[in-house]
């Protein structure tokens, strides 16, 4: 079986198949091109959100850094501490003694 062809209807086949591969080939490419497109999509919106998220985490560790400073700085104004409390409430014991001590002599005295 001898298939004989024109050059242009050889040209011709050659030409439709090249052009259906270059064809099915294209529309494999712009589907992966749209699936690639799509992922990136979601990607750049979940980085945006990322983001958005690491800023108010970011804001709420400076505003809790901020309270703790404040708090450090609040903390020897009001409270006492223990160390101190019982030096200074030693010497007030003492005053007190001296002043029974001298209420004593006074008694002694009369």
């Amino acid at each position: 079986m001898i298939l004989e062809l024109e050059a242009y209807q050889a040209i011709g086949i050659a030409l439709t198949i090249a052009g259906s591969i270059l064809g099915a080939g294209k529309a494999l490419f712009a589907r992966f091109d749209a699936s690639l497109r799509e992922r990136d999509d979601g990607l750049k919106h979940d980085l945006n959100q990322l983001s958005n998220q690491m800023a108010n985490e970011s804001n709420a560790i400076r505003k809790l850094d901020r309270e703790m400073l404040e708090l450090k700085a609040e903390l020897p104004r009001e409270y006492v501490a223990k160390a101190d409390f019982i030096r200074s409430f030693t010497v007030v014991e003492g005053k007190i003694d001296a002043v029974y001590n001298l209420i004593i002599q006074q008694k002694n005295k009369e």
